[in-house]
């Protein structure tokens, strides 16, 4: 336990010192604009092309790994959605927005570095392909339901929308690269690998950084009912259902299992709140769910990594 927490501090180390330089230094969400540009667009696009170029073409088709992985945020989704829409009676959108809450974890920021910080490089490969299938299902899902609540507005105009984004997001657009690259058997050699290279080590601590900045900025709105049901599902029932449906079906590696369960138990990533203030719905609700999760993940993804490797996992 004490060699995982080892493991774990500087990485929520990290957080910290980013929720702590706002208390500090006086500057507004604004001055996150460039440190997010080069996180999103140059740093973690650069180390996840690294790692899946690196990675034989066989290990990133694993139909039953993708399947497995994505029915657990499926599920997660549906399930937080069903409860606010049957039992806290809210609109179809806020239900949506508070499905995301709850199964959206932050795989971008925290989950890459977090995953081959425990469990060594060969975990970057599934920690990617989760973040891909999470991505393209908060994105279909979140954006189709909350738009039946929209009058007037085209189903096709919201069917182009979604597939742009899916199709442009920097961190698929490097995957995609990067299974090219396995596949042809290309290798980046000289000034593009050494830039690759040196992008791909800042990742880490610049993204990990930022979401300790982007945490304290955000705004903690009231404390509602749903909030608990929300905290439960993200913290505790994703991951322990990762756990049986990945482990069960997909018979993978044990390290794709192990990082499989620990992107599960990721905290509610900041894009849940930022597609909370994109449709106008849950917006305070949604920086709660990012806030509150991010402040139990600091113990509860010690102790789930422990139990994958102590006891769990063979």
């Amino acid at each position: 336990m004490i060699a995982i927490l080892n493991i774990a501090l500087p990485f929520f180390g990290l957080i910290l010192f980013g929720a702590l330089a706002p208390r500090i230094w006086k500057v507004g969400e604004e001055g996150l604009a460039w440190l997010n540009i080069f996180v999103v667009y140059f740093a973690l696009p650069a180390l996840i092309f690294n790692i899946v170029a690196a990675t034989p073409l066989n290990q990133l088709a694993d139909a039953r790994f993708v399947t497995a992985t994505s029915v657990v945020t499926m599920a997660s989704f549906l399930a937080m959605t069903f409860i606010a829409r049957v039992y806290f009676k809210t609109s179809l959108r806020t239900a949506t927005l508070q499905g995301t809450a709850a199964s959206y974890g932050n795989v971008g920021y925290m989950g890459l570095p977090l995953a081959v910080g425990f469990f060594g490089p060969q975990a970057a490969v599934p920690a990617a392909i989760v973040f891909c299938c999470d991505c393209a299902i908060e994105f279909i899902f979140t954006a189709v339901l909350s738009g039946l609540d929209d009058k007037g507005v085209s189903r096709l105009k919201i069917a182009r929308k979604i597939s742009w984004d899916i199709i442009t997001h920097p961190f698929i657009v490097a995957t995609y690269l990067g299974i090219a690259a396995s596949a042809f058997g290309f290798e980046t050699s000289g000034g593009l690998k050494s830039i690759l290279e040196m992008l791909g080590r800042a990742a880490g601590p610049t993204a990990l950084f930022a979401m300790g900045v982007t945490v304290v900025l955000r705004k903690f709105g009231s404390v509602g009912k749903e909030l608990p049901i929300l905290v439960l599902i993200k913290i505790i029932l994703q991951p322990a259902a990762a756990f049986l449906v990945v482990g069960c079906f997909a018979n993978p590696d044990p390290v794709w299992l192990q990082a499989a369960v620990m992107m599960a138990a990721l905290p509610t990533a900041s894009n849940a709140f930022i597609l909370a203030r994109q449709y106008n719905a849950f917006v305070e609700g949604a920086g709660a769910t990012v806030i509150i999760t991010t402040l139990c993940s600091v113990i509860s993804i010690p102790i789930i990594v422990y139990l994958l490797q102590q006891l769990l996992v063979p």
